[in-house]
């Protein structure tokens, strides 16, 4: 079975990763959304554009990323 994955449901589960699963606080402004959207899209990408990857470990990857960054 093909899994495809929709940038909503990764932004979704990004956000709920990083707030409550690691609990991250950050203020969702522009700039920070943004990020979040891009993130979403790099998952999205890379979880229906490659085989064999883990859409969870994709994302947890992609989430540590934002938080690491402390501009946001």
């Amino acid at each position: 079975m093909v899994f495809a994955m929709t940038k909503q449901e990764a932004l979704s589960f990004l956000l709920t990763h990083i707030v409550i699963e690691k609990s991250h606080h950050f203020e969702l402004n522009p700039m920070s959304l943004f990020k979040l959207m891009t993130l979403a899209d790099e998952a999205e990408q890379t979880i229906n554009r490659s085989e064999g990857v883990i859409p969870h470990e994709v994302l947890e990857k992609l989430a540590a990323d934002f938080t690491c960054d402390d501009s946001l």
